[in-house]
């Protein structure tokens, strides 16, 4: 049976990179898991939304990190289920499957031959296992509704602060990412923020009474011609450069405020 992969531009939509970045990430992955005899690319993305769903990963920028969780998850299945959570078992797997799928093999005794050892090891996981919370970390940011000390959640799209009197109280904050620049506009704090699809961008501490967003990072200097305020820009390569926005300025450089702007507002 032939089997297909997710596509390019599949990889580049869940990672948000640029395509050819999603091209050497496919191409490398193919080749890894033809080498090991697995891969699904159906179960690709409903795999890795349900597990941000979960809270046991994170996008941080282009990158899915682990949480504490989901390494406290990991680590309990591969001590109780070690026979299962692993490659060559998924390869065994999938070969039954693609059989089944042609005819070439019985579902019932393929689930059977499954079933029996894992219902043992199921037991014995449920009887040794202990009910796993994530550590609670508390933060020096107090509840303006009730008085509590705040304590940092994971969500799926990362961290942020929540009030540990639930459900009495339901009272939740982002966690502010300070630069150490001041906005140009107002003179307010300007803070990382991220939109849903995880992509960095800058905004003032003071929205929405202060509008000013950014897509590339203000920085302390100043143009040398004008007296601008200087942005810091990265390329595809990793290279930074800071140049100026200042339209009256000979050395200045569209941004793309519009856009970040409309992603401050539907947060």
């Amino acid at each position: 049976m032939e089997k297909n992969f997710m596509t390019v531009d599949d990889v580049a939509e869940e990672l948000s990179v640029s395509k050819s970045k999603a091209y050497k990430i496919v191409r490398q992955l193919n080749k890894e898991l033809e080498e090991k005899g697995i891969g699904r690319p159906s179960t690709y993305s409903p795999t890795i939304q349900t597990i941000l769903d979960r809270g046991y990963i994170v996008k941080d920028g282009k990158k899915l990190v682990s949480t504490e969780l989901g390494e406290l998850i990991v680590n309990m299945l591969t001590t109780y289920f070690k026979d299962i959570i692993n490659i060559p078992f998924t390869a065994n797997l999938e070969t039954e499957l693609d059989e089944i799928a042609e005819h070439e093999a019985n579902k019932e005794t393929v689930l059977e031959n499954f079933y029996e050892p894992f219902s043992h090891l199921l037991q014995k996981a449920d009887k040794e296992i202990e009910t796993v919370e994530a550590p609670v970390e508390v933060s020096d940011v107090k509840c303006e509704k009730c008085g509590r000390m705040m304590v940092y959640k994971q969500g799926r799209y990362g961290k942020f602060l929540a009030c540990p009197g639930f459900p009495e109280c339901r009272n939740t904050k982002p966690i502010l990412k300070k630069i150490g620049v001041k906005c140009p506009d107002c003179g307010g704090d300007i803070i990382e923020r991220k939109t849903k699809t995880r992509k960095v961008f800058y905004g003032c501490s003071n929205y929405p009474e202060c509008k000013f967003t950014s897509w590339d990072k203000p920085t302390e200097q100043h143009c040398p011609k004008c007296g601008h305020i200087l942005y810091e820009k990265t390329d595809r390569n990793g290279n930074k450069k800071l140049f100026c926005t200042n339209e009256n300025c000979e050395d200045a450089v569209k941004t793309y405020k519009g856009k970040a702007e409309a992603n401050a507002k539907s947060k």
